[in-house]
């Protein structure tokens, strides 16, 4: 469930600049990304998004 949140922040991010911005601002700190998916909603946790960016990187 928490991978298909994470899914869902980046699928908003699309087609929302600001969104972009803020994850680019992020850079490597899985935490910000986390807090800024609670922020919009989502909820997952920084493993979650480790495990994603192994997958598509």
């Amino acid at each position: 469930m928490s991978k298909k949140q994470l899914e869902n922040l980046f699928t908003k991010a699309e087609s929302d600049k600001g969104l972009q911005r803020q994850i680019a601002d992020c850079g490597v700190n899985n935490s910000c990304i986390v807090a800024l998916g609670r922020k919009h909603g989502h909820k997952f946790s920084p493993a979650t998004v480790s495990h994603w960016q192994r997958e598509h990187a």
